[in-house]
C-alpha cells in the first residue's frame, strides 16, 4: 500500500528510468498507474520531483497521459491515468516499420497533446516512441513529460546529456536547453522511426548517435510517401524552420482526412451497474417479453413532443436548445441517499443546473450538470458511452455523448471530501442517462425574461472590426456553444483564445476583479490566479427594467495565450467594452 491509499497490483514495466505498476485507488475506487525511479532520490532531487510534478499536474488533454497525485514520502512515487495500452516503441518491434497513414494518425494527435503542452510554457524534453501509447483503435496518449529525476541520461565524454540521442534535436545534443522547438524535432524523429523502421540518426552507441544529432545528419525516407515533406520540415537543422506543434496536428490532419480517434471508455472498478441490470433495462425487458408471450400492443411510454419549437437538426433529444432545462435532467430525490439535498437554477450558464447535497462536511458537494454540444465541446463516443475524464480527489467528472450533436458532463465537487465523489456523480449520471432514455430533454417552465442575456447570441455581441485588437482572430473563427450562450474566437496565427460566456452570480456576493466602467456598465478586471497566461473582464448586465432579483447576470470575456497575462488585460477590456455596448438596455 502506497500512502494508505495506492493499493500495488502489478509491475508493468521496468526501463532506464524507473518502474511503472498497475495500483487500485481505493480512495476513488480506480485503477492507475504508478511510477517510481530505481535509485533513492536525493533532498534536491526531492524538490526537482515536486515542482515539475506539480507541472505536468496541470496538463489536461486527452491525448497526454494525466497526472492525478505525486507521493514524497519514504520514496517518491508519481500517481498518473491508467492506460493499457503499448508503447509504440514495442508497437514496432512487433510488427516493423507502419503505414505512412497510421503514422500520420498517431502523429496528429501527439502534436495536438504537444501543443496543449506548449500553450502552458511546459517542454516535454523527450518525445519518443517509448513515451507514447497507442491502443488497438490507434487512439495514441503522450506520457512522461517533465519529470526530469526519470528522464534517461546518457553519459558522454563531456558531461550529462539528458533525454534520448536517438530523438534529440541538434541544438538540444549540443548542449542547449529544450524548446517547443526541439520537441516537434523529438516528434518527427520519432514518426520517421515508426515509418521507416529506425531513427533519423541511424543505430550505432549512444554517443555516436549524439554527434550525429549534433551534426544534423539524417537519413534519407524511403517509406514516408505523403509525410515526407513534412518530415523533412520538422528536422529541420534551425529550430526557426520547424513547425509549431499546432501546424503539425493541422499538415497531418490533412493527410488523415475524416479519420477521428475514438476516446476509450475508461471503466472503473465497483461503480456503473451493467446496462442490462438497471431497473429501468429490466422493466422495459419485462414488457417486451410479455409482449412476446401474450401478443399485446405496446404502446409508447414516450411523452409527446411539446409544442413551441423546430427540432434541431441531427438531434431528437433537444427539441430547443433555450427551452431545454438541465434541471429536468437530475434527481434531487435519487442523490438524498448521500445527504439532504437541494436544487439551485441559477449557477454558472444558462445550460447548468446544480443540486448541493449536505454530507456532513463544512460545505455540501456540488452536482452539477451542463447540456453542451459537441461540436464546441468535443464528446466522442457513441450514445450513452460514459466517458470518465481525468479526476482528482476534489472533483469527479464524467461526459455522455446523448446522441450525434449534444452531450451531457456532469460533475461532484468538494475540497477534500468525506466521501466517495466519483459515487455521487455516478448516481447523479445514472438519472440523467434514465431520462434521456425516455425522450427529449424536458423543457423550462416558462422561456427567459425579454431583457435576459439568455436571448443574445454570445456570437454576434464581436465583430470583426472589435476583433483586430488581437492578431489573425476573426469573426469567422467563431464557435458558438449551447444555447448561443457562449462563444470561442481562435487567432489563426497566434496560440490567443476568446472566450465570451454567459454566467449568473448571486448578486450579495462581491465581483472579483478591479472595478472599472465600460460604457454604461459597472466592470471587473483580474488576472487569473489558476492560469497565469489569462485575463477575464466580468461586465454587469443590469437593464433598467429588470426587476432586483437574487442573481446578476455578467457577461465574462477572457483572452488568453502563451504570454503573461498581464499583456491581454488591454485586449480584453477592449473587446468586453465592445460587447457591453451591443447588450439590450
Amino acid at each position: 500500500m502506497v500512502d494508505g491509499r495506492y493499493q500495488l497490483e502489478d509491475a508493468r514495466g521496468s526501463g532506464s528510468g524507473g518502474v511503472v505498476w498497475t495500483a487500485f485507488d481505493r480512495k476513488l475506487k480506480r485503477t492507475v498507474a504508478l511510477k517510481r525511479p530505481h535509485a533513492v532520490a536525493s533532498q534536491a532531487d526531492r524538490l526537482q520531483f515536486r515542482r515539475e510534478a506539480q507541472t505536468a499536474a496541470q496538463v489536461h488533454h486527452p491525448n497526454a497521459i494525466s497526472v492525478f497525485d505525486a507521493v514524497d514520502g519514504d520514496e517518491c512515487w508519481l500517481v498518473m491515468e491508467y492506460s493499457p495500452a503499448d508503447s509504440l516503441d514495442r508497437i514496432l518491434a512487433t510488427t516493423g516499420p507502419l503505414p505512412p497513414e497510421r503514422v500520420a494518425r498517431i502523429g496528429m494527435q501527439i502534436a495536438a497533446a504537444l501543443d496543449a503542452i506548449h500553450a502552458k510554457n511546459i517542454v516535454h524534453r523527450d518525445v519518443k516512441p517509448g513515451n507514447i501509447l497507442v491502443n488497438e483503435h490507434d487512439f495514441a496518449k503522450l506520457t512522461d513529460f517533465g519529470i526530469s529525476i526519470w528522464r534517461e541520461v546518457t553519459q558522454t565524454s563531456d558531461g550529462q546529456f539528458s533525454g534520448t540521442p536517438a530523438y534529440a534535436a541538434p541544438e538540444v545534443a549540443a548542449g542547449r536547453p529544450a524548446t517547443e522547438a526541439s520537441d516537434v524535432f523529438s516528434l518527427g524523429a520519432t514518426l520517421f522511426a515508426a515509418v521507416e523502421g529506425a531513427s533519423p540518426f541511424g543505430a550505432a552507441e549512444p554517443e555516436q548517435v549524439l554527434d550525429r544529432a549534433r551534426r544534423g545528419e539524417l537519413l534519407p525516407t524511403h517509406r514516408a510517401g505523403p509525410l515526407a515533406p513534412l518530415l523533412a520540415e520538422m528536422l529541420a537543422a534551425r529550430p526557426s524552420r520547424r513547425p509549431t506543434a499546432a501546424q503539425v496536428r493541422q499538415r497531418l490532419g490533412e493527410i488523415v482526412g475524416e479519420w477521428e480517434a475514438p476516446t476509450p471508455v475508461v471503466h472503473s472498478r465497483g461503480r456503473r451497474t451493467p446496462l442490462w441490470r438497471r431497473p429501468l433495462y429490466q422493466a422495459v425487458a419485462v414488457v417486451v417479453l410479455a409482449a412476446a408471450v401474450g401478443g399485446v400492443v405496446l404502446i409508447s411510454l414516450d411523452p409527446p413532443p411539446e409544442p413551441g419549437g423546430a427540432a434541431a437538426p441531427g438531434s431528437a433529444l433537444v427539441v430547443d436548445e433555450r427551452m431545454a432545462n438541465p434541471c429536468g435532467l437530475l434527481d434531487r430525490k435519487a442523490l438524498e441517499r448521500f445527504g439532504p439535498a437541494e436544487v439551485h437554477t441559477s449557477y454558472g450558464n444558462f445550460n447548468r443546473c446544480d443540486v448541493l447535497v449536505n454530507v456532513g462536511a463544512r460545505e455540501p458537494v456540488d452536482v452539477e450538470v451542463q447540456l453542451v454540444t459537441r461540436k464546441s465541446h468535443p464528446v466522442r463516443g457513441e450514445p450513452f458511452e460514459v466517458v470518465e475524464e481525468p479526476s482528482n480527489s476534489d472533483e469527479c467528472d464524467r461526459t455522455m455523448p446523448a446522441d450525434d450533436k449534444y452531450g451531457v458532463r456532469v460533475s461532484a465537487k468538494l475540497p477534500a471530501p468525506p466521501v466517495d465523489l466519483c459515487a455521487i456523480a455516478d448516481v447523479a449520471l445514472d438519472t440523467v442517462e434514465s431520462t434521456l432514455r425516455r425522450g427529449p430533454v424536458p423543457r423550462r417552465a416558462a422561456p427567459f425574461p425579454a431583457e435576459s442575456l439568455a436571448n443574445v447570441d454570445a456570437c454576434q455581441l464581436l465583430d470583426d472590426s472589435a476583433l483586430t485588437v488581437l492578431p489573425g482572430v476573426d469573426s469567422g473563427s467563431a464557435v458558438n456553444a449551447f444555447g448561443n450562450w457562449a462563444c470561442k474566437w481562435y487567432s489563426l496565427v497566434s496560440r490567443t483564445e476568446i472566450n465570451l460566456r454567459y454566467d449568473q452570480h448571486a448578486a450579495q456576493e462581491p465581483i472579483k476583479g478591479e472595478s472599472t466602467r465600460l460604457g454604461d456598465h459597472d466592470a471587473f478586471v483580474r488576472l487569473d490566479t489558476d492560469l497565469s497566461t489569462s485575463c477575464t473582464v466580468s461586465v454587469l448586465h443590469e437593464p433598467a427594467n429588470l426587476p432586483r432579483r437574487t442573481t446578476v447576470e455578467l457577461v465574462v470575456l477572457t483572452v488568453k495565450g502563451d504570454r503573461p497575462g498581464t499583456e491581454y488585460c488591454a485586449a480584453a477590456t477592449s473587446l468586453a467594452e465592445a460587447a457591453a455596448a451591443k447588450l439590450p438596455r
